[in-house]
């Protein structure tokens, strides 16, 4: 099959082999057309519509990029870009939202279901025809292949570098903006690493702090965890009732979900036509984690894996607030993590850690916590009520 030229609003002209083209062309990955990047953001920023499809897409485009800035060998290159290409095939409806649930659930990932598709689809069918191996490509993706496997999830990624660029542009957020010239340009290879010359140092902490400033602004922006919530509450009943499973879940695209939650009818419907009209809940509490302190903090992050447990606290509050099950959400995100501090850093010859280096990483993670905050969401009309019962939020999580 040709070679074709795709058009990218990101990056520009994107190359694709004929090989990647037959890879595109499978079930599997046209799937991601009607998968969202970034969920219910549109909620919020309503041009971010773009797709787990185009990000693929510009992960590949990054990927070749920087395989010929490296000189990586034939077959290597091609092994990356195809990897790259295929990084985000598990994704289920909504991306990172419908992962929530299945965390909470099975603990499994959309990665371990990216590694599925690659192994037992029509994709594996694709691979075996051109040569490639599917377990080569899972073992790129799950970390297995060092160098090769840190390009695509590591602590300056090209995963990384399309979805802050990406996601800066159709959101209209310019904190996503960074220097992908500069920093793929000061990467090399040293000793099976990949490190950062210090000349890129700067296009680094750019990243970083692009990194930082888009989380509070885009992806834990307070709306967005609200219709979340809403819907991973409206999921979770239906998942209950024997209505579907995990696994069907995963497997369906947004249009797929949306058609579910209006056919569903009841508690499920309703939320369905909430998130439709943007009829969300309102914030009643948010308690953040400077306001908690480190102990509680602490303690409620660990509550946020006990499914059952956060069930029973938003029973008990909507039942004192004189409400059905359901309409009172405990939204607990996952806690702060900041590894990018072990990036590697060529200096003078020798390689050290980005925090050794850079006193702005140092701080990026003493900082990190400020952006995580536990919530408590109601309809508006119950607001009130619900505010009343929760002024001692604590009662109800010890």
């Amino acid at each position: 099959m040709p070679g074709k030229i795709i058009r990218d609003p990101v990056h520009g002209d994107v190359f694709i082999t004929g090989d990647e083209l037959e890879l595109i062309d499978t079930p599997e990955f046209q799937r991601l057309r009607r998968i969202k990047q970034l969920g219910m953001s549109s909620l919020v920023y309503p041009s971010a519509n773009h797709t787990r499809f185009e990000h693929s897409l510009g992960a590949l485009h990054l990927a070749g990029r920087l395989a010929e800035r490296l000189g990586l060998e034939a077959e290597d290159a091609r092994l990356l870009r195809i990897a790259a290409l295929l990084h985000d095939l598990g994704h289920g409806p909504l991306s990172h939202t419908s992962e929530e649930l299945l965390a909470r659930y099975s603990g499994a990932s959309h990665e371990k279901l990216t590694a599925e598709t690659i192994m037992h689809s029509e994709v594996a069918d694709v691979l075996g025809k051109l040569g490639l191996s599917p377990a080569e490509v899972v073992r790129v993706l799950e970390g297995g292949c060092g160098y090769l496997s840190r390009m695509i999830s590591g602590e300056f990624d090209i995963d990384r570098m399309d979805y802050l660029v990406r996601d800066a542009h159709h959101t209209g957020v310019a904190y996503g903006v960074i220097d992908l010239d500069r920093l793929i340009n000061t990467l090399q290879l040293r000793d099976g690493l990949l490190v950062v010359e210090e000349r890129g140092l700067r296009a680094v902490e750019g990243l970083l702090v692009a990194r930082f400033l888009m989380i509070p602004t885009v992806y834990l922006h307070h709306t967005s965890r609200i219709a979340d919530a809403m819907f991973l509450k409206a999921m979770e009943m239906a998942v209950e009732l024997g209505l579907l499973s995990f696994r069907e879940l995963m497997r369906m695209d947004d249009f797929q979900v949306t058609c579910f939650l209006r056919d569903a009818g009841g508690y499920i419907g309703e939320i369905g036509q909430r998130l439709d009209n943007r009829r969300l809940f309102k914030k009643v509490v948010l308690l953040t984690w400077s306001s908690l302190g480190e102990e509680d903090a602490a303690r409620l992050i660990e509550l946020r894996s006990r499914v059952d447990r956060v069930a029973k606290i938003e029973r008990e509050i909507a039942e004192d607030a004189g409400l059905e099950y359901g309409y009172v959400l405990l939204d607990i995100p996952p806690e702060p993590t900041y590894q990018e501090q072990e990036a590697p850093v060529l200096v003078n010859g020798e390689i050290k850690r980005i925090d050794e280096v850079s006193p702005l990483v140092r701080v990026l993670r003493m900082a990190q916590k400020t952006h995580w905050s536990v919530g408590v969401y109601a309809p508006e009309e119950h607001v009130a009520r619900v505010a009343r019962v929760t002024e001692a939020l604590e009662s109800y999580v010890k």
